[in-house]
């Protein structure tokens, strides 16, 4: 199971393994691995600085009660600067919450920007069959312009995978948020 460059025709795979991207496959593999919260917090960090090319993220927790967020852990951000209902576009919110990314396709990379204007993306995080979180990226790496569709592969396995070591029975250690380097 992974993501190929070539979609199928006709019932048959028309791609070869040799264009297979191995990124979400080790994604699985990492997140399916991690024992808390704090662990699962260190591996999106990985995946999306490593795999992806962002180093300005942030994760929330969904409150469905409260229809509110509570930041939960960040990187590379300042996070008691960051509020995340600033930071969601009015298109992203019911998308994200739905259940579907939200990826702006013209700000991976801006500088100087406050949040609002420079998300990359919005990943939900699924526990449970429902949106339990919410993965904000913020700024690209410069040599990064844009999430790509291998991109989104990729994001499609954090989106479905995190929630279980980030909200389930394992999820016992709290993650702290980091501070900006």
């Amino acid at each position: 199971m992974g993501s190929y460059l070539a979609e199928e025709k006709n019932g048959q795979q028309s791609s070869n393994d040799d264009l297979r991207d191995p990124r979400p496959d080790a994604a699985r593999k990492r997140l399916r691995e991690c024992t808390d919260q704090k662990d699962a917090c260190e591996a999106i960090r990985e995946i999306v600085s490593n795999l992806l090319g962002c180093e300005e993220m942030a994760l929330v927790q969904l409150d469905r009660t409260s229809d509110g967020f509570s930041l939960i852990w960040s990187f590379g951000i300042e996070p008691r600067t960051f509020h995340l209902p600033e930071a969601f576009r009015e298109s992203a919110l019911p998308c994200v919450v739905a259940g579907e990314p939200y990826i702006d396709e013209g700000s991976g990379n801006a500088k100087n920007a406050d949040p609002a204007e420079k998300a990359s993306a919005f990943v939900p995080i699924q526990f449970e069959g429902k949106t339990a979180g919410v993965l904000a990226l913020l700024r690209l790496l410069p040599q990064k312009t844009k999430i790509d569709e291998l991109d989104r592969g990729l994001l499609a396995v954090v989106s479905r995978e995190a929630g279980k070591p980030l909200f389930g029975a394992a999820a016992r250690v709290k993650a702290r948020p980091e501070r900006k380097r």
